[in-house]
């Protein structure tokens, strides 16, 4: 029988298990590595920014779609001429 040596007993593994496990290759060989969770940050200039991100979101879904598609037009050219 062969024998493993790479991580979950296998050549190689990568990705994540369960929200939990994170395995990936390095330059350094195989690696497994415990994944936080991450905090959600409650900070004033955090919510600051999402009050800003929502605002804009809510403009944007307000908008007709004749000017959607123009400033989607705009984006794809790569410039915006006001």
């Amino acid at each position: 029988m062969a024998k493993t040596f790479g991580p979950l007993h296998s050549d190689s593994a990568s990705g994540t298990i369960a929200d939990v496990l994170t395995f990936s290759q390095r330059a350094s060989g195989n690696q497994c590595r415990y994944q936080k969770k991450q905090k959600d940050a409650n900070s004033p200039a955090q919510n600051i920014q999402r009050v800003k991100f929502n605002l804009g979101l809510d403009l944007w879904t307000s908008m007709p779609s004749t000017e959607k598609n123009y400033w989607k037009i705009v984006e794809s050219e790569g410039f915006v001429n006001i």
